[in-house]
C-alpha cells in the first residue's frame, strides 16, 4: 500500500518562493477632505510598486515622486523602503498626502 511522506505532501521551496515573489498588496488611501477611500494595487510589495501605483492612481509622474514616507498612529515620520512594504499588510487603510516642493513631490501615508 502506497503512502505519501510528508515530502511528497509539500509543494517544492521554488515554487514557494515563486509565490511570495508575485505578492500583491492591496492598501486603501484617502486624501484628508475625503470621506471615500481609493484602492491602490501594488503590483509588487516594493518602493517601486508603490510609486508606480499612486502615478497610476493620481497622475504623478513617477520621477517626480522625490520621497514617500510613513507616518505610524504614534506621529513618527519614516522614510518609505521595500522592507517596510513588504511587511504591510493587505487593505491597510492611509491618509494621503501629496505636497509639491520645487519640481518634486512629497508622499506622506499617514497610518489611521
Amino acid at each position: 500500500m502506497f503512502r505519501p511522506s510528508e515530502d511528497d505532501l509539500s509543494p517544492p521551496p521554488h515554487k514557494q518562493i515563486k509565490e511570495e515573489t508575485h505578492k500583491r498588496v492591496l492598501l486603501y488611501v484617502r486624501k484628508e477632505s475625503d470621506e471615500v477611500f481609493d484602492a491602490l494595487m501594488l503590483k509588487s510589495p516594493t518602493l517601486r510598486g508603490l510609486v508606480d501605483a499612486i502615478s497610476e492612481k493620481y497622475g504623478v509622474p513617477t520621477e517626480r515622486i522625490a520621497k514617500i514616507y510613513k507616518k505610524s498612529k504614534k506621529g513618527i515620520l519614516v522614510n518609505m523602503d521595500d522592507n517596510i512594504i513588504e511587511h504591510y499588510s493587505n487593505e491597510d487603510t492611509f491618509i494621503l498626502s501629496i505636497e509639491s516642493y520645487a519640481d518634486a513631490y512629497k508622499v506622506t501615508l499617514t497610518e489611521i
